[in-house]
């Protein structure tokens, strides 16, 4: 074949480049933790034309093979009933990046980071459902109220000499990148706000980014992922456990109904691999504080959702334009 497809086999690359001449090799189906390795091996070699990952997104079917999940979101291990969704993807089933998909950006260079993402740290040390299509359940938020002293797991994506990680300005430590762009730090969790600095090999600083602890405050926000909307057209609102300032709390969770005027909601869930309620009902658990519906405006001048799991409601009103 002119190009060969590769399923996992990107230790094969180099090998069958030399071996066949005249090969183009196209990564058919690789894990996301090759990335880095493919570009790599991609700049310096032209034969190299491409990388698809599984996957990209979230998506339906062959329950559980790529999900991390603990027993609070997943009573069972099992993948039988209730189980919907494969749990891999670097972006999740409601269409919002992970730390994967952070480190995807650094690693294909579309961006030098730093970025920051935290493996849940109220399941710190507790099992988890086996996966091999998952690289990490690292999520970008240091919002871990109630898990002060706890080990925390941090990853930084970076392409840069080295990364610096300071937790409340204090450095808890620096690591060298060698051959990938992710170091991994170990620290005690405490509210207030994490940092990372990456520096050239001159100590130079490069970039800086940083998350913070949502505030105590708490409340129930729907945002829509557009301003406005067409009639007849899809509307997404995300349905977000904040505090006043909008930062999410992965560790809020209740069961939310909704209620649509001006519209029709179509559809309703959350990124749970697990989910018992289904996605065409007009209430849904939250997934490390959210949810999402998708509602689809009538012909007035606005549609409005309301949302409220029966201690805190939110609502929100978008125009329908012509």
């Amino acid at each position: 074949m002119d190009v060969a497809g590769y399923n996992y086999g990107i230790f094969r690359y180099e090998g069958d480049l030399k071996k066949y001449p005249n090969r183009l090799i196209l990564g058919s189906e690789t894990f996301c933790s090759d990335a880095y390795r493919f570009r790599e091996l991609a700049k310096k070699e032209p034969r190299i034309v491409g990388d698809f990952v599984w996957a990209g997104m979230d998506y339906l079917g062959e329950v559980g093979i790529g999900s991390w999940e603990y027993q609070d979101y997943a009573p069972d291990f099992g993948h039988g009933v209730g189980w919907v969704s494969a749990g891999s993807g670097r972006i999740d089933l409601t269409g919002l990046p992970l730390g994967e998909a952070l480190y995807t950006r650094v690693a294909l260079e579309r961006d030098k980071g730093p970025y920051i993402a935290v493996c849940p740290v109220n399941h710190t040390g507790d099992k988890h459902s086996p996966s091999a299509w998952k690289m990490s359940n690292a999520i970008p938020s240091w919002s871990w109220r109630g898990c002060a002293g706890k080990r925390a797991n941090v990853e930084v994506y970076a392409r840069a000499h080295s990364v610096e990680l300071l937790v409340n300005g204090r450095s808890v430590g620096k690591k060298e990148l060698k051959n990938d762009c992710i170091a991994k730090f170990r620290c005690t969790y405490e509210d207030g706000t994490v940092e990372a600095v990456s520096y050239d090999s001159h100590g130079h600083e490069l970039g800086h980014c940083s998350l913070r602890t949502a505030s105590p405050e708490t409340q129930l926000r729907a945002v829509p992922e557009e301003g406005d909307v067409e009639p007849g057209r899809l509307c997404h609102i995300r349905l977000q456990y904040t505090d006043e300032s909008g930062v999410v709390k992965p560790l809020e969770r209740g069961i939310l109904s909704v209620k649509v005027t001006g519209g029709r909601l179509l559809g309703l869930g959350s990124a749970c691999p697990y989910n018992e309620t289904g996605y065409i009902t007009d209430r849904t658990d939250t997934y490390y504080g959210e949810a999402l519906a998708v509602v689809q405006a009538g012909e007035g001048a606005e549609l409005t959702l309301a949302v409220t799991d029966g201690r805190y409601a939110g609502s929100v009103t978008i125009p329908v334009i012509r």
